[in-house]
């Protein structure tokens, strides 16, 4: 009954040290708050989005899959009827889901065809937002895509 007894209670030492070690862990790598002033942030999300939808541009990434490093980043814009939207000025910013440590902002050059192109630096492999911010003379609206860096791409 003693050895019962015994295991028991390793078993829930355990269990504890396992719990306050998640904790400890847990609470050194949360940065806060994910996003400031979430309800003022969600109305400028809505009004973005009908924005956006008025405008009718659209953006496509030539790839979503990067290697960790410098990389050719090229998107496309197309005004509402889906010709190339070559008089724009485009910067891209990336930002990692996790932390705000790795976040930059890139400016574009302008390629034929509604190209534009910038080249990222991704340090580390894993998921990345993007935000691309589109202006031409008046209009403004932003994009938000993801992209992934992986280690064992060429």
């Amino acid at each position: 009954m003693r050895l019962y007894i015994i295991i028991i209670v390793l078993a829930c030492i355990l269990a504890l040290t396992a719990t306050i070690g998640t904790i400890v862990v847990g609470s050194r790598s949360f940065e806060g708050i994910v996003v400031d002033n979430p309800y003022e942030t969600g109305l400028a999300w809505d009004e973005e989005r009908r924005n956006r939808e008025s405008l009718g541009w659209a953006v496509a990434l030539q790839k979503t899959t990067y290697k960790t490093g410098k990389n050719d980043f090229i998107v496309m814009v197309r005004d509402k009827n889906g010709a190339p939207l070559s008089d724009a000025v485009v910067s891209v910013a990336v930002s990692r889901p996790s932390t705000r440590a790795f976040d930059r902002t890139y400016h574009t050059v302008v390629r034929p065809n509604g190209r534009y192109r910038t080249e990222l630096d991704l340090p580390l492999y894993g998921n990345w937002g993007v935000i691309i911010d589109v202006s031409r003379k008046n209009d403004r609206t932003s994009f938000n895509k993801m992209i992934s860096a992986d280690q064992d791409r060429p």
